[in-house]
């Protein structure tokens, strides 16, 4: 079951009261620009997780939470950026136990998440996911001496930057929200355990979403563009999210799963009194000589020739 997402607008100091879900929070400008960035939240089963990306130098000030620990991760960290006093760095994780006093300065093109729970969540969550944790970690508030695992601080970065950046999302896939919460606790298992690592990027949603239709409709005229609008991004975002997750561009994926098309229908000997121009036609291909170089450049075999090896 999808876990709802709500993104904010930061426009104003107010809308930095929520940089943690909630939590009330005291906010001041720290450069002559307004305020800007976004805020992401979802919350499922007692979990709450919360997202902040600034286009601006700000202060905030204040508890996380008065009665539930958070587990607060700098994704992505410039340089000039602070909490508690201490300069960050990106993968830095922090624990802030309820009603302790936190304070960060974040600087322009900052990303951060915040997962909040109580204890008694935290130990169920732990064991859903077969994970030990140090309880000793969870004792005081302070910054971790360890930094996050890389390959999860990389895949969480780039999936939360994508909620961020995507406004049409409104909906968590929960196998990506449970991954996010198993980094954070496995963060402090008391030894290294496996956890599940998933790419955990909207881009593959975009992918699965877009391909599902391709894969319906080879036979009819496929468009970027209008891949794009069923999608709901752009053209540059549905390029780089097949480029990303399969390695290759939305055109390239039409036009090699339409050859497989054309090659399975031949392999099955095509249908009766059908010459190879009506497969290809009935694939969305009409150009036989282009089809026919590019089926050999793919299959090392002419179409003719797959045709006379089935029969």
């Amino acid at each position: 079951m999808d876990v709802p997402v709500v993104r904010t607008r930061i426009t104003q100091l107010e809308d930095l009261s929520d940089a943690v879900a909630d939590a009330g929070l005291s906010a001041f400008q720290m450069s002559r620009e307004a305020p800007s960035g976004s805020l992401v939240h979802a919350a499922r089963d007692g979990v709450a997780l919360s997202s902040g990306r600034f286009d601006s130098r700000v202060q905030i000030r204040g508890p996380l939470s008065e009665d539930t620990l958070s587990i607060a991760v700098g994704l992505r960290i410039p340089p000039r950026n602070r909490l508690l006093l201490r300069e960050i760095d990106s993968g830095v994780v922090t624990i802030f136990r309820p009603g302790d006093e936190q304070e960060a300065f974040h600087d322009v093109n900052s990303l951060y998440a915040v997962v909040s729970l109580s204890e008694e969540t935290l130990d169920r969550e732990a064991e859903r996911y077969g994970i030990r944790p140090s309880l000793n970690a969870f004792r005081r508030t302070g910054i971790n001496p360890q930094l996050m695992d890389r390959t999860h601080l990389t895949a969480i970065s780039s999936f939360l930057a994508g909620l961020h950046q995507d406004g049409s999302q409104t909906r968590l896939h929960s196998g990506a929200f449970a991954d996010i919460v198993a980094a954070f606790i496995g963060h402090f298992a008391q030894a290294p355990v496996t956890l599940p690592v998933r790419r955990l990027r909207h881009r593959q949603r975009i992918v699965e979403l877009t391909r599902t239709h391709i894969d319906q409709n080879l036979d009819h005229r496929l468009d970027v563009e209008g891949l794009a609008q069923l999608a709901g991004v752009s053209r540059r975002t549905l390029a780089r999210s097949f480029g990303e997750t399969i390695g290759e561009s939305p055109q390239s994926y039409i036009a090699r799963m339409r050859l497989h098309g054309i090659r399975s229908d031949l392999l099955a000997g095509g249908h009766p009194g059908a010459t190879i121009a009506d497969v290809s036609n009935r694939w969305g291909i009409s150009e036989l000589g282009r089809m026919s170089a590019r089926y050999r450049g793919w299959f090392g075999e002419l179409p003719s020739q797959t045709l006379r090896r089935s029969t």
